[in-house]
């Protein structure tokens, strides 16, 4: 535990250091302004977990991606390895911090909305546990996949490509949840579940969309933590080794 705790800390100092939380800060304000608007209150139920999956998914491909290719350039990846340090703790250390980044900015960007909106008209509260549960699901989803995508590769450039590929493909449901094209086609994409959670924070849901929320959300962050656990021991560490 303790070499997870000061694990996360370093992880935490570079986020720090490289800005990813001033980043984070002012996207949140400027969406949130934007947001307040152009919407309305009624509007939030589809909206906010459009900007889940548009925005803050997005960034969080990009965070994971720069702060474990930075670690190779750096050659601390590699003392990593030969250090005390295990490969589950440091996986562990980059979901958990990443997934705090990705909910700090969410929360930025939802709670500045709604205060904005207080002040022009009013806006009722959603289910906020419900919705940071949503939040944080889809920041571990987003991280995990992150994780899996960026250890084949070796730079950014080489990087985004694959990485832009797979964003849009997770950020298709925003067409189901906007209510564009409802097809339950959609709802076979990951991202899927968890923004059913976000979205039960603001409308009541169906007996099948808990269940698809929560058990689907459960299964997938089970199955890509074992993903990324396996694709980090093949293209990391058994290329050192």
């Amino acid at each position: 535990m303790s070499r997870l705790l000061s694990t996360m800390k370093t992880d935490v100092v570079v986020q720090v250091r490289t800005n990813l939380y001033t980043i984070g800060v002012v996207a949140g304000v400027i969406t949130a302004v934007v947001l307040s608007q152009l919407a309305s209150p009624d509007q939030m139920v589809s909206l906010v977990p459009t900007l889940m999956l548009l925005v803050v998914g997005g960034s969080t491909l990009l965070y994971v991606a720069a702060m474990i290719l930075f670690e190779k350039d750096e050659g601390t990846l590699w003392a990593m390895i030969v250090s005390p340090v295990r490969p589950s703790e440091y996986l562990w250390s980059k979901i958990i911090t990443l997934t705090a980044l990705a909910t700090f900015e969410s929360v930025v960007m939802i709670a500045g909305t709604m205060l904005i909106m207080q002040f022009t008209g009013g806006i009722s509260l959603p289910n906020i546990p419900l919705l940071l549960l949503g939040i944080v699901a889809i920041g571990i989803l987003y991280t995990l996949t992150g994780i899996v995508l960026v250890v084949r590769y070796t730079s950014i450039t080489d990087f985004l490509l694959p990485m832009a590929a797979i964003a849009v493909i997770l950020q298709l449901p925003f067409l189901y949840f906007l209510g564009w094209v409802e097809h339950w086609l959609l709802l076979l994409i990951p991202t899927s579940a968890p923004t059913m959670l976000m979205v039960g924070a603001y409308r009541p849901l169906a007996g099948w969309e808990w269940a698809y929320g929560l058990v689907g959300t459960a299964v997938l962050i089970v199955g890509l933590t074992i993903w990324a656990y396996r694709a980090f021991q093949t293209h990391i560490i058994e290329k050192v080794g």
